[in-house]
Parts: C-alpha cells; structure tokens; sequence
C-alpha cells in the first residue's frame, strides 16, 4: 500500500493508492484551523427538542421565582449554579435515560446540547447529585405545573383514566434484617463491647503500676487508643440497632432494608426484593401520565380511593371513568368513589376457586336466610362481624350433611359459611354490572394505556432503577421519570415550533 497527499499528518488520508488504485475520500477539517461562528445558539436546530425543555424550566422559573430559593443569596463568595440550570439537566438526562450525576457531569463535556442547554456551564457530580437530594420541592412544582400546562391545554382531560402499579427495587441489596438477626447481633456487639471494656480497665491499671516505676508507658496509650476507637465504633453500631429494633416494633414489619428503611420487602418477578409499590394514573386522552405516587404497600387492594383522590386533585375534577385491574377491586371504595354521582369504575372482580366451581346461592328477604342452589338453608348465626375492614352478617348451612356437592362446596365439618355485606345490595349490582361485555370491553382498554409509560420508564431507569433512597427522595425521582415522559409524549404530537409558540403564550404561575 502507497500513500500520498498527507500534508503535515494532521488531516488523515484523504488520498490512497491501493494496488495502483487511487482512491479519493472526503478529507477531515484541520483540528488546529481556527474556525468562527455567529453564536451558540447555531449548535442546535431551531425545531430541536431540548428547546422545548429551555423554554419549559425558563417559563415556569419566571412566573414563579418565590418557588425556587436556592443558594446564591449572599453577594460574597463563589457564586451557586442557579436552579433553571440545573432543572433543565436533569430533565434532559432523564429523558435520555441518564441518572447518575457523574454521568452527567461527563456529558457537560462532550455532548453538544448539553453544552447548549447549559450555556457552556460545567457543574460537578456532586453540585448534580445535592441538588436532586436537597430541593426536590422545586421538581415537583415544575412536576405540577408542567401536568397543569398539559390539563390547560387539553392534552390531559381526566375523563378516562387507567391505573396501575409496579414493584420497582430499591436502592438496597437483598440481605434484610428481621428481629431475630437484629437481636442476634446486639448480643454479640454488646459482648464485645464488655470485653473491650475490661481490656481498658486493665491496661489503665497497669497504666498505674508502670507510673510508679518510671517506665513509661507510651506503648499502652497506643493500645488504649486502640481500644477506644474500637469501643465508640460498637456504641455507634449499638445505637443503629437499637434504632432498627424500634422501627421494627413500632411499624409492625417482619423485616427491614439497613441501606433503605422505607423500602418493603415485595414480590416481583426477581423474586422477593427490597422495593416501592410505584402507582399511575394514566389519561386516556393522550396516554399521560395524570399522577404518580410512591407507595409502600406490597399490595395494590386498599390503594383505589386514594388514587383517584389523588388524580382529582391534580386535574380539578373527578374522572368519568376509572379503569384498573382484579388487584384493585376492594368494592367498599369503589362504592365510596362511586358515590360523587360522576365516576363509574370498572375493575374486575377477583376469582376465587369457589366461584368458579359455579355454585349459586339465593338470599331470601322475607326470611332472612340463604338457600344454596342444591336447595338447602343458610340461617344467621351472627351480627357485625367485622371482615375485610367491612361488616357483614353470618350465615351457616344447617343441611349440609349428606349434601352430594359438599366436597366442592365446604371444607368444614359445621357447614358452608356465608357473609352477607351490609352493602350486599349495591355489591350484587356491582358484579352483574361487570358481566357485562360492554364493561369487559372498557376494562380491557387498560393495558393498552398503562403497559407503555411504565415499559418506556423501566427502560430509561435501566439496570439500577433507583439512585436515591427514602420514600420521599425516591418520589423525586419519579416526578422526573413522570414530567420526562409526559413530555416525550407531548413532543411525538405537537411540532416543536407549535409547541414554543404555546409555552411561550401560557400564562404560567396563575392558578
């Protein structure tokens, strides 16, 4: 192989002759040609979208500056990165699937429009870290007021919506402590703690033998040193047990995470894993996400009132329509959100083996009791009987015996067992209503709006899904995950210039 044309060995090969060949490429510009540009503001299209997400932090900040006191007050000393730059980062690393704060202090260097969005500003990992961890008050007012933008606009309208949870792991490993491992270490620690104890009564007493002798004792204050620092280590360590042991008793939980106390231990496809019960509500205007919520109950039943309580409040009304899956249908708050007048819910019930084995059985008003669909009563035994956080009244089978379904009917040698709910009437209406195929059918629109936001987010989160730890702290980071998305969204229907035209005529701060 011949080259040629390589002038001063800084271009690269633009010119190669290969086998008598020549061959022309397009040649690379000189790295130390001084070039000139009108602005900054040429590095990035005028129809990109991290415009949008300038314009977006830029509006919200100048409506409302009371809402975002940070550093920088004082007229002395170095001066603070002020809180746009640093909203607008991480809304551009989170919709890029970029979390970690030293991550982002790299893109600071070699992404463009970073370097753009940013004004050329460099801020470090852990200026990038303190501020998600400390402020995250002025996340989840641009959180509020971005999802007031989408309502105002009508991308959000709240008439629909769907919801739906999702375990997402901790960040914290596996290994949780329980009272017995607890206990088990504060003996041992309190033990060792006794010994080191006497160790240092027994070198001070021979602290004192040495003095008398004049033969100093430089090498036993080393030691005692030792010891001590030994000892404060075991008090500390005490103290967090002791702390872990209270938070155990007082919470009533058969376990803890050391690295993060509010993570529950959870079921999820990994297996059981320290994690957050992660809630949405989807509109289904624009499959937005209307509110999210961090929770920390493993189960979803006893979380559907205050789900729509929550949405309600976020978009100003109740929804027409609540859609969600079986694990959400505890029927007594569906009454209670059923009660406004304007929402219907449709959430399957949950089947039960007894249900499915088809057995019917016929309350009978006028003598209150049951008959079950082999002929044979059920009279009351007892009144208030509190079940499922509901009252109810028992009845039990009094011709059970020589039954030829009994087997598949009760287990129990007294008879079958059956409780009448106090809202029965209004729980039989509920369950014929769902038979229904025009019901099936609106139940069956919710994976279609709920599967995506979280496929999309799990996809962003990666690996390691959570940085922070803390209920409140991991709230803030799905108020980024949810303002992140709901903004992709908004950029996949409207053009970017449709788009500025309306950030730029809303009149943000006002409610």
């Amino acid at each position: 192989m011949h080259v040629k044309g390589i002038p001063d060995g800084i271009y690269g090969i633009n010119y190669l002759e290969i086998a008598g060949v020549a061959m022309h490429f397009i040649p690379q510009q000189d790295r130390y040609q001084m070039t000139f540009m009108s602005s900054l503001d040429d590095l990035v299209p005028p129809d990109h979208p991290v415009r949008i997400i300038d314009a977006i932090v830029d509006s919200i900040l100048s409506a409302s500056p009371e809402k975002f006191r940070y550093k920088g007050q004082r007229q002395i000393g170095r001066r603070a990165y002020g809180p746009g730059t640093l909203l607008k980062f991480y809304l551009y690393g989170y919709l890029n699937g970029i979390s970690s704060s030293r991550k982002l202090e790299v893109e600071t260097y070699r992404n463009i429009e970073v370097i753009w969005l940013l004004g050329y500003l460099r801020p470090d990992h852990k200026t990038i870290s303190d501020y998600r961890k400390d402020y995250s008050n002025h996340i989840a007012f641009v959180t509020r007021e971005f999802r007031r933008f989408l309502k105002d606009k009508g991308y959000i309208k709240g008439q629909r919506v769907a919801i739906d949870g999702t375990k997402v792991k901790a960040n914290a490993n596996r290994d949780m402590l329980t009272m017995e491992k607890i206990q088990k270490r504060l003996k041992k620690v309190e033990s060792s703690l006794e010994g080191y104890l006497k160790q240092l009564e027994g070198n001070d007493a021979y602290d004192d033998i040495v003095d008398e002798h004049d033969l100093g004792s430089m090498e036993d204050e080393g030691t005692n040193k030792v010891l001590l620092d030994k000892i404060v280590q075991l008090q500390r360590e005490l103290e967090t047990l002791k702390d872990q042991e209270k938070i155990l008793q007082e919470s009533e939980r058969s376990s803890l995470s050391p690295a993060d106390p509010d993570a529950r231990l959870m079921k999820s496809q990994e297996g059981l894993i320290p994690a957050y019960n992660v809630q949405i509500v989807v509109d289904g205007e624009n499959k937005m996400i209307a509110a999210s919520e961090v929770r920390t109950e493993a189960n979803d039943l006893g979380l559907i009132k205050e789900m729509v309580d929550t949405v309600t409040e976020e978009t100003g009304r109740p929804p027409s329509e609540v859609l969600a899956d079986r694990g959400y249908c505890n029927v007594d708050q569906i009454e209670e959100v059923e009660k406004n007048g304007d929402t219907t819910c449709y959430i399957p019930e949950q089947e039960t083996s007894r249900t499915k084995e088809k057995l019917r059985f016929r309350y009978d008003g006028e003598k209150g009791e049951y008959v079950c669909s082999m002929g044979k009563r059920l009279v009351l035994i007892q009144r208030n009987k509190l079940k499922h956080n509901s009252l109810a009244d028992v009845y039990r089978g009094i011709e059970c015996k020589g039954c030829p379904i009994r087997s598949a009917c009760t287990r129990s040698r007294r008879g079958r067992i059956i409780h009448r709910y106090h809202n029965q009437v209004w729980r039989d209406a509920y369950r014929e209503r769902m038979k229904r195929n025009m019901s099936r059918a609106k139940a069956s629109l919710r994976k279609g709006m709920v599967e995506h936001p979280f496929g999309t987010m799990k996809y962003w989160m990666g690996m390691i899904p959570l940085l922070l730890r803390g209920r409140k702290k991991v709230q803030t980071e799905m108020n980024i995950y949810a303002t992140v998305y709901n903004l992709k969204r908004l950029m996949n229907i409207e053009p970017v210039e449709n788009l500025r035209e309306l950030i730029g005529n809303y009149e943000w701060g006002i409610a």
